[in-house]
């Protein structure tokens, strides 16, 4: 095991890449140093050599080998050479963050500034994002906290959840559930097969499924088009229907369709 540290005077981002074990970031008020603790798993490990980790300008890079799949295989007898690393990162509050794994679990607490994160199969934990988030995995599942700005999320397959985004929420996956305490922007979401729960809305609503239930809370005094179908399922709604439009908002437009699987309208608290 070892442990490096660097002076800071202001905001810095961090650039991280892992092939397999964990990357753990913690951010926090007033520290006046970065710290990186790298612990491989193994004896024989070259990973403490082999890792780059280094302060250029106002990034700090923690970069392990570049690893080409979940295995690599060496030359001789096609031994595996997958080797898992502990790498965990301390840095100031509102430190933006780019970490791309392999396997390796991702997780960052505090108040991160934006964050670009993407994996094959790994269990991703996001704390409150201050700005945008983007996020891609293969397969696994993901849980943020806030995000202030817009979310744009991919996956093979895994669930994912939000507490509160906002701006905008796109989501994609091929199977999954997902669930979010509210979104102030557009919600745009496609899955093949898994729910969806969305428990206030703010602006247009778009969202499908091949198969899985939907569930979409509206605020009280929100007006709201409605275009809600499903192949094999109910639709139920504790929305009140008004013979005239509302005037004190601007509706907004909410489409909802699954192959199977039931639809819930909610009054959201």
């Amino acid at each position: 095991m070892t442990t490096k540290t660097f002076p800071l005077d202001a905001a810095i981002n961090l650039l991280g890449r892992i092939g397999h074990g964990s990357f753990t970031v913690t951010e926090q008020d007033d520290l006046t140093e970065a710290t990186v603790t790298l612990a491989p798993r193994s004896e024989n490990s070259d990973l403490l050599e082999s890792t780059l980790v280094e302060m250029s300008g106002r990034t700090l890079s923690v970069q392990t080998p570049r690893q080409g799949g979940i295995f690599d295989l060496g030359l001789l007898g096609g031994r595996s050479r997958r080797e898992a690393i502990d790498i965990t990162v301390t840095v100031p509050s509102g430190t933006a963050v780019k970490i791309s794994a392999v396997t390796a679990d991702i997780t960052v607490t505090g108040r991160s500034g934006s964050a670009d994160i993407a994996s094959g199969s790994s269990t991703i934990s996001l704390g409150d994002i201050d700005g945008d988030l983007r996020l891609r995995y293969g397969s696994g599942t993901a849980r943020v906290g806030s995000v202030s700005g817009s979310v744009e999320a991919r996956s093979g397959s895994g669930d994912a959840s939000f507490g509160d985004i906002g701006g905008a929420l796109s989501a994609g996956c091929g199977s999954g559930n997902l669930d979010v305490a509210s979104v102030r922007g557009s919600v745009r979401s496609r899955a093949g097969s898994g729910a969806a729960s969305l428990g206030a809305v703010y602006g247009d609503v778009d969202v499908a499924r091949g198969s899985g239930s939907i569930a979409i809370g509206l605020p009280a005094g929100q007006p709201a088009r409605l275009d809600v179908t499903t192949g094999s399922g109910r639709v139920d709604s504790d929305l009140p229907i008004e013979d005239s439009p509302a005037t004190q908002h601007n509706p907004i437009t909410v489409r909802a369709r699954t192959g199977s699987g039931n639809v819930r309208l909610f009054r959201a608290a």
